[in-house]
Parts: C-alpha cells; structure tokens; sequence
C-alpha cells in the first residue's frame, strides 16, 4: 500500500512539568516484577515479545518516580496484571470477557480467598498483586482502587461486546467508554499510594480534583490513540481508535483527524490553574499527575512499544510514516 504521513502535535509543549525523573528503584522493582508474572508460565510467546517491548516497567519508573521500593514493585505488578488481562481478552467475545472480568473483580474483592486451579490464571495474577499492593495502602485509597477496578473491568467487557459486533462508536460513546477501559482510575490510586498520601473521599471527590483526574484521563486516551495509530493500522485493530472514530464520523483523512484531536483536547492547555491552588491537602497528588503526564508522554517515544526503534527520532521529528 503507499505511504501515509502524519504528523503527532508536541502536545506537551507548555506542560508546567518539564523534566523527565526516573525513579531510582526502577531495575530492582523490575526484576521482581517480571520475575513474579514470569512465574505464572502462561504468557504466549507473543505476549512475552509484546511484555518486554512494551517496556511497562520504565514506563512505571517515569510515571511513579517518587515510590518506594516496595510500591514501585506494586506499580509494576498493576501494570503487568494489565497487560495479562488484556492478552487473556484481547480475542474472546462478550460473554467470554465477562467470565475472565467476574474473576478477576473477585479476586480484588476477595484478596485471601484461594483460587480455584480451574479458573483463569488471571484470577491469581491479580489476587497476588492486589493481596500485595493493599498491604500497605489507606483505607480510603483501598477502597477507591476496588471500585475504580469493577469499573474498568466493565468496560473490558464492553470493548469485547463491541468488538464482536464491529461496532464503531460515536465520539462522545468512544470517550464515555475509553475513560473507564484507558485504566487511569486505578493508576491514578496507585499514584496516591506511591506518593504516601492518604486523601479522604471528600478531598478527591472535590469538584476541582475530579475536573483535574477527568482532563488527565483525556490527554492520556488522545495521546495513546494519536500514537498507538500506526501499530493499529498495520495490525488490522485500529476500530478501537478515536483517529478512526473522527474519520468515519467525519469523512476526514488521518491528518485532519489528528488536527480535530487537537483542538478536541485540552491537551495543550494544562491543567486549571484554580484547581491547582483551591485544595491546599491536594497539592502533593497534582504535582503527581503533572509528572505521571510527562511520563506517560516520553514513555511513548522512549519504549518500543509503539514505533520500535524510530521513537527518538520521531520525538524529534514529530513525523509518523505508515508504510
């Protein structure tokens, strides 16, 4: 097929939150992490390719740079449980998802209960993380975490009902949904926990933090769909991308896709400025979603999970050839 360009917005450019900080645990909380979910003997060999170009890892070390040792592990593992998830429903049906997503709610509800051998392995992945990433955990956060948690698993369930069906959303039911299934809710506790922080419900119920956690999770779907494009395209599963929600929407081509993403967004615009100052307790955790902002974006170019090895050089150049 011929070539196509596109070209991806430095969409970070007035970003408060300039430098780039890696947290200094990152290869001990690696190794344990990959040698726990190693241990589970399950993965595909494709998934174990996809795992370490993924490099989900590092991507936790710049979006948690602050964690101890002990939580950056917990990071880690929520990532991989993640990931395991997604490789065990990547392919099934509705109904199929639906099992896999009950069992593994259950095990965050039920973090002692032992599962049964006959159950996904899914269901012990995430029991262990959990069992562990609680330990040290408030109370409150706990409890954020299991709802945000049945939350997502909803949307898994969704996404998979839809993809049987080809279905391709509007949107405004594209964002409702990618909201829940992007997975930010339960980072985003996590982001608390490595930040030892113990906010009660009141604080993060708050109108401007919820404002602030609602733009973050925006920026992180239209930045992943944005580059996460061309890896869809060339592997036949772009329909769950908002580039090509707008195009068939909107009978535009790719590059006026990404144009409306932009100006779509509030990307480039950053956080409120009232939000930052009207919650004095707060302050610690937006500081944090800055940073876990600037992460997220040089984790894209820095992994190959994306681009492969041409990420730096498309940081620099902002182009994208899909050939």
């Amino acid at each position: 097929m011929p070539s196509t360009v596109y070209y991806l917005p430095d969409t970070l450019r007035n970003w408060p939150w300039k430098q780039l900080i890696m947290n200094p645990h990152y290869r001990e909380a690696r190794n344990e992490s990959i040698a726990w979910l190693e241990g589970f003997c399950r993965l595909t060999p494709a998934a174990q390719k996809a795992l370490y170009k993924g490099a989900f890892d590092l991507f936790c070390a710049q979006v948690y740079p602050k964690a101890t040792l002990y939580n950056l592990r917990s990071c880690c593992d929520l990532m991989h449980t993640f990931f395991a998830l997604d490789d065990e429903t990547d392919s099934v049906d509705g109904a199929q998802a639906r099992v896999l997503c009950d069992i593994a709610m259950d095990a965050v509800e039920n973090p002692d209960k032992p599962r049964s051998e006959e159950e996904s392995i899914i269901s012990e992945i995430t029991r262990q993380f959990w069992q562990r990433a609680s330990a040290q955990a408030p109370k409150a956060a706990r409890e954020r975490f299991v709802k945000s948690w049945g939350l997502y698993l909803g949307s898994v369930v969704q996404q998979a009902e839809r993809r049987s069906a080809s279905y391709i959303c509007s949107m405004d039911e594209y964002m409702a949904s990618r909201r829940l299934n992007i997975g930010c809710d339960p980072s985003f506790v996590l982001l608390e926990i490595s930040l030892d922080l113990d906010l009660p419900h009141e604080v993060m119920e708050h109108p401007a933090i919820v404002s602030v956690n609602s733009d973050a999770q925006d920026m992180v779907i239209l930045w992943n769909d944005m580059v996460s494009y061309k890896k869809e395209v060339l592997t036949n599963s772009a329909d769950y991308n908002i580039v090509t929600i707008i195009i068939s929407n909107g009978q535009t081509g790719i590059a006026g896709a990404i144009k409306l993403k932009r100006t779509y967004s509030i990307i480039e615009m950053g956080f409120p400025h009232g939000a930052r100052t009207s919650i004095f307790k707060s302050q610690k955790y937006i500081d944090g979603l800055g940073q876990w902002i600037r992460g997220h974006d040089e984790w894209t170019f820095n992994s190959e999970r994306y681009f492969g090895d041409e990420g730096l050089e498309i940081q620099q150049t902002r182009t994208v050839v899909i050939a």
